[in-house]
């Protein structure tokens, strides 16, 4: 009886054991499996692009993940330098395009970005050839709405340390800095 009572137990021992391997194997093919994320992504979407055109880039930089700054808190030291800057930051606006796709702890969401072109608006006063160039920058930034650029963004964003952060790819980050792709 024993040794019926120790095979049965050792039975249910290794069936045990498989499980917990078939979940080891299963976890492993799936990474990190949370219950559920905390809080909206597109709430971290719409936070940075709001904190973006208010000009709080220290509250911009929260909502992102690897970086601890968009280089947007530093003024030019020229004058050109200044006016470019200051009306780049002026000219963001953005508009989400789609609903927001949710897959686990990674959502992707489609936004259109609008900015001011710093290529066009330096193609357009250098065209004005016979002005010196700064009076021919501030008669070019005076309408600057011919130099804005709108495009669209896939921005993902990733569920890490409790919050959803927006992962930023370099176009977008040359489109924050006025740098069209083309």
């Amino acid at each position: 009886m024993d040794r019926k009572m120790n095979v049965f137990w050792a039975l249910v021992t290794l069936l045990v054991v498989l499980a917990a391997l078939l979940l080891c194997i299963i976890g492993s093919a799936e990474g990190v499996i949370y219950a559920r994320p905390n809080g909206n992504p597109q709430n971290a979407v719409t936070g940075f692009f709001n904190a973006l055109k208010a000009g709080d880039y220290e509250t911009a930089s929260g909502f992102v993940e690897n970086y601890s700054s968009l280089g947007l808190e530093n003024t030019p030291e020229s004058e050109e330098g200044q006016l470019l800057f200051s009306a780049l930051k002026r000219s963001y606006d953005y508009s989400l395009s789609e609903s927001i796709s949710l897959a686990g702890t990674k959502a992707s969401q489609k936004v259109l970005l609008r900015y001011l072109d710093l290529e066009a608006v330096d193609a357009a006063a250098r065209l004005i050839t016979d002005m010196e160039y700064n009076t021919a920058l501030r008669q070019v930034l005076a309408d600057s709405e011919s130099c804005c650029a709108s495009e669209f963004f896939d921005v993902t964003v990733t569920y890490s340390g409790g919050k959803w952060l927006l992962s930023l790819d370099q176009a977008l980050l040359s489109a924050l800095q006025g740098i069209h792709s083309r």
